[in-house]
């Protein structure tokens, strides 16, 4: 497979996360937040780095098999993890850490899980779009199931094709200041048993903890 597919992928993620910005919360209080509250998977965890002593410590599952791409790693995009053996039609699996910092003076987390998904749906225009709100670690957060379409990167790239994904969205408050921790996981063959098990595991291990 070529690597231009491995970095054309996240593409429309960064472009949707960036989009968030724009968007504030307060209401958030860290004070349930607790590692006894984590979901337990088998699967290894690996510590996404962080930038600054303020930001939340945030883990994610690394099932066999998926392996660490660091080409799209940037201020919003902070982590990523993609399985080659389940490539299918020019699309590799992956899964997506973003982490977002807003300004907090209006709301409450839920609208701003909320906006974040009217901005996915707006710019990446995605459809059969199903929210469910749970919790993180103890944290609120909301878990998010929709179609993409396809995106045409450029003429002498096939394009990607439309797939399946699910974002789990966390909202942290830390002082004065929210971020918004979001892993998204994505493929065009949603069916595929081993893709099925490992997104879940992905998914219902992620972690989100008070720095330190």
């Amino acid at each position: 497979m070529s690597e231009l597919y491995g970095s054309a992928w996240a593409r429309p993620l960064s472009a949707a996360a960036a989009a968030v910005l724009a968007v504030t919360v307060v209401g958030c209080s860290n004070a349930q937040l607790s590692a006894d509250k984590c979901q337990t998977v088998s699967a290894p965890l690996t510590d996404v780095p962080t930038r600054t002593d303020q930001e939340p410590k945030m883990r994610v599952p690394v099932p066999q098999g998926w392996e660490r791409s660091t080409k799209m790693d940037s201020e919003n995009i902070r982590f990523a993890i993609r399985n080659p053996g389940l490539a299918a039609d020019g699309f590799t699996p992956n899964a997506v850490v973003t982490l977002q910092r807003v300004a907090a003076d209006i709301g409450k987390p839920e609208q701003i899980l909320e906006a974040q998904n009217q901005q996915l749906a707006k710019k990446l225009k995605v459809t059969d779009m199903n929210s469910t709100q749970t919790e993180v670690c103890g944290a609120p957060a909301m878990s998010t199931s929709y179609t993409a379409p396809e995106v045409k990167v450029s003429p002498k790239i096939p394009p990607i094709p439309p797939r399946k994904a699910t974002s789990l969205g966390v909202v942290y408050k830390a002082g004065d200041v929210t971020y918004v921790a979001t892993v998204t996981v994505q493929t065009v063959k949603a069916d595929n048993a081993t893709y099925a098990t490992d997104s879940e595991t992905i998914l219902k291990g992620f972690q989100l903890l008070p720095p330190g």
